[in-house]
């Protein structure tokens, strides 16, 4: 007598094991993650198969080659994947850092373990259990550790703008902070901004105050209006103030005299796709509040209040000329 096939699992099962498969391999769960996975994985027997397929397929891929890795996926007969899917599990066993496709279809390892996320073009705000406000910007993730004795918000990836939660559900005083590979941020009662780029984190502060404390050298105190640039080599002061630096958190990109190639690079984050200029008009001053909505017509905008020339190759392709 033959064996009876598995039943084939729905899409969202598979999606939910590889996630937990992600959220427990990469990230540093605490208690309630794991109470949260075994909740989910006692919920329904549809759970503990997909949760047991999706981890027996890991050893099958060390070492081999993203395409190949891909090419076998594809044609695994129980695991009856689709592209995104498979994605994500390249992501899980380590294969996509040397895959060819293109970068917009991946999707970046930091989003993959991220409790708040956003994708390219999306700005999210959310209500954080100890009454802060987060807002991410594009392209954005964040991991939160909130237990008894702190409420911790790693910075993975992009931009976020915090403001201090007063914490009246804590029995005791919880420290707020950030952590980012170059410092970590204690937020006393303060509303800031901190934006993460590869050699550098950009701490912008509005309101309160901020103990920096970086990963070399003495820790600092930003106060209201400061700029402050954290790298490997420690926290310094930069020049100029932070007026305006969260407008993208009401959809708006404000230029004071900014170079149009930085207006483009800004603009550029919120879209997929090359967007530049000659290099005879990268300088030329810029002013003015743009919609980061709808990209598209911002350029269309841009491009006829300044007389310039708008050239599309592809809608992945755009450049400015005179």
């Amino acid at each position: 007598m033959s064996e009876t096939p598995p039943p084939p699992l729905r899409d969202a099962v598979i999606d939910q094991a590889i996630d937990w498969s992600i959220r427990l391999g990469y990230n540093q769960p605490g208690e309630e993650a794991y109470k949260a996975f075994s909740s989910w994985l006692a919920d329904a027997d549809e759970h503990r198969v997909a949760w047991e397929r999706i981890q027996s397929l890991g050893g099958r891929f060390a070492g081999l080659p993203s395409k190949l890795a891909m090419q076998t996926l594809e044609r695994l007969p129980d695991a009856r994947l689709k592209r995104r899917q498979i994605i994500k599990l390249l992501a899980l066993f380590g294969a996509v850092g040397t895959c060819t496709w293109g970068t917009a279809e991946v999707t970046p390892w930091q989003r993959l373990v991220a409790d708040r996320s956003t994708r390219t073009g999306e700005r999210r705000r959310w209500t954080l259990a100890d009454g802060s406000v987060l807002d991410l910007n594009t392209d954005s993730a964040v991991s939160l550790r909130f237990d008894d004795t702190q409420r911790l918000v790693q910075l993975l990836r992009g931009e976020l703008h915090l403001i201090s939660g007063a914490d009246a559900g804590s029995q005791v005083p919880r420290p707020l902070r950030v952590e980012t590979p170059f410092a970590l941020l204690e937020a006393l009662d303060a509303r800031f901004s901190v934006r993460l780029k590869e050699h550098v984190c950009r701490l912008d502060v509005t309101e309160g105050a901020v103990r920096v404390q970086p990963q070399t050298g003495p820790g600092e105190m930003a106060r209201p209006g400061e700029v402050w640039l954290l790298s490997a080599g420690g926290a310094t002061q930069s020049a100029g103030g932070s007026q305006d630096i969260a407008a993208w958190r009401e959809g708006l990109l404000v230029a004071r005299d900014m170079p149009l190639s930085r207006v483009l690079d800004e603009l550029g984050r919120h879209r997929h796709g090359h967007l530049g200029c000659d290099p005879q008009i990268a300088n030329r001053p810029i002013s003015g509040n743009f919609s980061l909505a709808d990209t598209d017509t911002t350029l269309v905008f841009l491009a006829e209040a300044h007389g310039l020339r708008l050239h599309h190759l592809t809608r992945y392709w755009v450049r400015l000329s005179t």
